[in-house]
């Protein structure tokens, strides 16, 4: 029987289940939801609580330390408000929920959850460490356990890790035949019949189309530290180059008789083949003049990572005066605004979806770039 008023609030619920079962990358990151309506807009800068941390005390049999949770708190750019809206008839405005939902509201709900998980996977730019290498995807056991291993070395947590591949990637995963085969994997076969790569030598394994390629700048030649570098900076001058090449945010750069990858955090272009204060993450080691410097090649960004190495930070949006009808509704970290409105010069009724939106990768200790 069909409703008499399909309303906002009817709506908005269902487009918020229907957000969460269609993310890949939003479901594996921390979410941190703003309770409050803060009036927030594009570009603005709010803080969130992040994870809370603890620090383990030895108990010496007679006295006790009680510790406060101690909550991060961490700043967030709100870059992205994702909007969705379309005209709507009287009879699809009658429809029942579910065919409304079938017809309208999952293609328009799924073109928001595409564009919060490509948002959120274009933070790989914030990460730093590296394994791999450029062009060739993870395609044996071996691989695998040298990811775990990096991991392991960075003391990220053993749970809530996942691996996400990009199309080829998974491809590559499905050639191993101890990840293909169900009675390897333990789970009989349920993971692969349900189109979902699922839990192997210690992921959750996933496959996005959002993962994203980075193009490395075109930076070539004999590259070299230029100057001496003091511990602790998080900038430096390099040489070696020609012309007016690039460095891009995101880049990978290592040091000669360094441990570990750095990551170029804003892009810069050299004048006469140097580059000067390119600036980096995390903070340099001493480095000395004339030290060699390698860049990385461009790859496919896949992504192993802890749940608490990425943020999500959903805001709540006001709900207009103007409009006729309006709701906003959140659930565990998640939020969508729906509006109805009427635009005159079409004559016709609009349903507007839409929600404000920031991330960033608040640690990268929990996260490597795992190359393709």
């Amino acid at each position: 029987m069909p409703n008499s008023i399909l309303s906002p609030s009817i709506i908005a619920r269902e487009a918020l289940m229907l957000l969460e079962s269609n993310m890949v990358f939003g479901n594996l990151v921390f979410r941190g939801h703003q309770d409050d309506f803060t009036g927030a807009r594009v570009g603005d800068t709010i803080t969130v609580r992040g994870p809370a941390t603890f620090v383990a005390d030895e108990y010496d049999g007679a006295t006790l330390t009680i510790q406060d949770a101690t909550e991060s708190s961490v700043p967030v750019t709100l870059e992205k408000h994702f909007d969705v809206s379309f005209k709507v008839s009287d009879r699809e405005m009658s429809l029942s929920i579910a065919d409304f939902s079938g017809q309208l509201l999952q293609p328009a709900i799924l073109a928001i959850a595409e564009a919060v998980d490509a948002y959120v996977a274009s933070k790989y730019v914030e990460t730093h460490a590296v394994i791999g290498s450029a062009g060739s995807p993870p395609a044996s056991l071996a691989d695998l356990a040298a990811i775990d291993r990096r991991l392991n070395e960075a003391r990220v947590p053993l749970s809530n890790r996942a691996l996400v591949l990009d199309p080829a990637g998974k491809e590559a995963m499905f050639q191993i035949p101890s990840f293909a085969e169900a009675d390897k994997r333990g789970d009989q076969g349920s993971a692969l019949r349900d189109a979902s790569m699922g839990r192997f030598m210690g992921f959750d394994h996933f496959m996005s189309q959002n993962v994203k390629s980075h193009a490395s700048g075109t930076a070539a030649g004999s590259l070299a530290v230029n100057g001496a570098v003091t511990a602790g900076a998080t900038s430096l001058d390099i040489d070696g180059g020609s012309g007016s090449q690039t460095l891009k945010a995101g880049d990978l750069l290592s040091f000669d008789g360094i441990e570990g990858s750095f990551v170029v955090t804003a892009d810069k272009t050299a004048s006469s083949g140097a580059w000067s204060s390119v600036a980096m993450s995390p903070a340099l080691p001493a480095l000395d003049h004339g030290t060699s410097v390698s860049l990385v090649a461009s790859h496919v960004a896949n992504l192993a990572f802890h749940r608490n190495a990425f943020m999500l930070a959903v805001v709540p949006l006001s709900l207009p005066k103007g409009a006729g009808m309006a709701e906003y509704v959140n659930f565990r970290g998640l939020g969508i605004r729906v509006v109805y409105d009427y635009d005159k010069d079409a004559k016709s009724d609009v349903v507007s979806l839409d929600l404000l939106a920031g991330a960033r990768c608040q640690d990268p200790r929990l996260a490597v770039r795992v190359l393709g």
